[in-house]
């Protein structure tokens, strides 16, 4: 007998409780058959783990057992099989799978009993030390053989079970393989390479343990019916597990090399190791490899090559990615062409007469030449809406396909390009997708076609949002001109205005020194306003957005108040003491626009001679400016209704924007701006901005809304 260890001593208390468990789960159920053959075996496997239990607890002299209950177990395991495979014997035909499955069985059924009376007799002892003469060769030969038969026998249940019936019977097949498999390998090791691996032997109970979690995971078909391993952790499965087998393999054979390399043995095993483990890597990483993988996996594990949910999430998340919409084609074309594992695309959308290129991912080696729109490819495109097709170029460069149109020659003669996929919006054909050729070269199936057709309905449909969008922004770029000249010239007329009303006050006023120095003062800065009204026009940014920059409002306020005195003497300003400066954070060509254009409003429905005034205070860290006059005033519905309608004016020759724009400009600023107007008595804008820093020293005060617009000139 082997040596027992603590680990052997671990490994085979779990598989005890495993199989406790599995017997009760098992004997639970109400149907006998398949549960009491289960049953069955999970008894037996708990009475080989109890063994080495008790060979290692209690007495040695119970190791003696462990090979008889060892072929007892397989037995039991064996006889689940044979019950499992029995409905598909009686339907079988002479000859076939199955009756060949029925007589192996039979032939094992001698073959364990052979085992067994060998066991019972002593002539298995020694065998896994090396010990034994060439009855316990033959004995390990025949537990070999044994574990190539329940491999066998896993198989035809595995793929004689339909897909839609016990799912939990494939399941039970795969761990049964398990079991056999580390038979097969335990035992193979002893024969070859004498003595057995105690290691190997030790673990076994914790590898059965594993086991017994699928069985009892087997044994509940509701379980497994809700159970679904995704495409994901198959490829990760698969290829972890080849991964190992590859490692294994490459090991034994580093071995081999230092038994036959001699003095050299070493270096040829450490440099074979490293190459082929570096091999290993590259392949595991290797693009083309991984869509061979998957299609493998897709073809043998499952009964449709594609997982429609993960794939079309992964199409919408490309398709959706961050970015501008300039970038929406070549994300379309990545979308279809990693679905298929293509080595990338291109993108021809309608343009003028022809189809032009305007997209391409990963194959800018194989540039497309653009296509009239009476070419035959497009004119077969264009013709397939409502019943969509896909043309494989490498069918028809083969020439199978009957039915196709005449394709250019640059398409056929470059074999980068692999399909042809029309993309639709509306049953109008909204482009043409080339697809390169796939990492694995496969012919397209149904599936292939229908997910195509599906997609190629959806990327034409994102194809027509990506023009839209472009569209729609050069409309708006005109949008955006069209209104800052519409502005621009509500500003010349104010300016006009301004310039009038000077020039009429210089007929009476053009003698006084003071005047003609606010008069020329006033000139030079409508120049100066102009020139940057023009530079604003060509400036290519939209929005009234505010700038980044501290603007000093009283500084400001002065500046505005001096210029248009000459125009209207009695405008007055009025500062908190002590003053400023009052600084918002905006753009000063801007607020400097909001506030000429609302004093512009007031001299316009103000009498001649009229006072008006501006007035600023803090309140709560915001500036408060209100400018208040005493004209004809406004209605509370034209406030509601038309003050802020833009193009609406009850002045003669009025553009309607001057109240429409100041309120823009105010909020893009982060204030506001509010009216409190009464007919025949006059009214008082309120301008309420955040200020970029409180001034030192200044106290809050509540803003006044000057009904009597007496004040001193600042």
């Amino acid at each position: 007998m082997m040596a027992l260890t603590d680990v052997g001593l671990v490994s085979h208390v779990l598989a005890v409780v495993a199989y406790a468990v599995l017997l009760v789960a098992a004997l639970a159920r109400s149907r006998a058959g398949l549960n009491l053959w289960l049953g069955g075996a999970a008894l037996a496997s708990l009475l080989w783990a109890g063994d080495f239990v008790a060979a290692f607890a209690i007495d040695t002299r119970f190791g003696t057992w462990l090979s008889p209950l060892q072929s007892v177990k397989t037995g039991a395991w064996i006889g689940l099989l044979l019950f499992l495979l029995r409905p598909a014997w009686l339907g079988g035909v002479a000859g076939g799978p199955e009756r060949s499955a029925f007589g192996i069985g039979g032939v094992m059924g001698f073959v364990l009993a052979a085992q067994l009376v060998v066991d019972l007799a002593g002539g298995a002892r020694g065998v896994l030390i090396g010990e034994g003469g060439w009855v316990a060769s033959l004995f390990l030969v025949s537990r070999i053989a044994v574990a190539v038969t329940g491999l066998v026998l896993c198989h035809n249940l595995f793929v004689s079970t339909p897909a839609t019936e016990r799912s939990g019977l494939r399941l039970l097949a795969v761990g049964l393989g398990g079991l056999f498999l580390y038979d097969l390998n335990f035992h193979t090791l002893a024969f070859l390479l004498p003595p057995g691996s105690e290691d190997l032997f030790n673990i076994r109970g914790a590898v059965e343990a594993l086991l017994a979690l699928v069985f009892l995971f087997a044994s509940r078909d509701d379980w497994v019916r809700s159970a679904r391993v995704s495409r994901r952790v198959a490829f990760q499965t698969v290829a972890f597990s080849g991964v190992g087998f590859y490692l294994i393999a490459m090991a034994f054979l580093a071995y081999g090399l230092k038994l036959v390399g001699g003095s050299w043995g070493a270096l040829l095993q450490v440099t074979f190791l490293f190459g082929t483990v570096l091999l290993g890597v590259v392949v595991l990483v290797s693009e083309r490899f991984r869509a061979w993988l998957r299609g493998a996996i897709a073809r043998n594990f499952y009964s449709y090559r594609y997982d429609y949910r993960v794939e079309w999430l992964r199409f919408i998340a490309t398709v959706s990615a961050p970015g501008d919409a300039d970038g929406l084609p070549e994300r379309v074309v990545q979308a279809v062409a990693t679905l298929l594992d293509a080595r990338g695309g291109w993108l021809l959308v309608p343009q003028d007469d022809r189809l032009e290129p305007v997209a391409v991912w990963h194959m800018p080696e194989s540039r497309p030449q653009p296509l009239p729109l009476n070419d035959a490819l497009v004119a077969w495109a264009a013709s397939a809406a409502g019943q969509e097709r896909v043309l494989d170029l490498e069918q028809c460069r083969a020439g199978e396909i009957n039915d196709v149109p005449d394709l250019p020659d640059w398409l056929l003669a470059d074999r980068n390009f692999w399909l042809v996929v029309p993309a639709f919006n509306r049953d109008s054909l909204a482009g043409l997708l080339l697809i390169g050729r796939s990492l694995v070269p496969r012919r397209l199936g149904w599936e292939d076609e229908e997910l195509l057709k599906t997609l190629g309905r959806q990327a034409g449909s994102y194809i027509a949002e990506s023009r839209s969008q472009t569209a729609l922004d050069e409309a708006r770029r005109f949008e955006e001109f069209n209104r800052r000249f519409a502005f621009i010239l509500h500003d010349i007329k104010n300016l006009v205005s301004q310039l009038s009303l000077l020039a009429r006050n210089a007929e009476r006023h053009a003698d006084n020194p003071e005047f003609r120095a606010d008069m020329v003062a006033t000139l030079r800065g409508s120049v100066d306003k102009m020139n940057g009204l023009l530079a604003w026009l060509s400036q290519r940014a939209g929005g009234t957005g505010a700038g980044d920059a501290d603007v000093a409002i009283d500084a400001l306020l002065r500046q505005l108040v001096r210029a248009r005195r000459g125009a209207w003497p009695n405008l007055s300003l009025d500062l908190p003491e002590p003053a400023g400066p009052l600084l918002v954070r905006g753009d000063e060509g801007r607020l400097e626009q909001m506030f000429a254009h609302l004093l512009q409003n007031a001299i316009d429905a103000s009498p001649p001679g009229a006072p008006i005034r501006f007035d600023a205070a803090v309140v709560d860290a915001q500036l408060v400016v209100t400018l208040a006059d005493r004209g004809h005033g406004m209605s509370a519905r034209f406030i509601r209704d038309e003050l802020f309608q833009p193009f609406h004016s009850s002045k003669p020759g009025g553009f309607g924007i001057g109240a429409y724009e100041a309120r823009e400009i105010a909020r893009s600023h982060g204030g506001r701006l509010d009216v409190d107007s009464r007919e025949g008595e006059g009214t008082c804008f309120t301008i309420t901005l955040p200020l970029a820093g409180l001034p030192r020293g200044l106290p809050e005060a509540r803003a006044r809304l000057a009904a009597p617009v007496e004040g001193r000139v600042a």
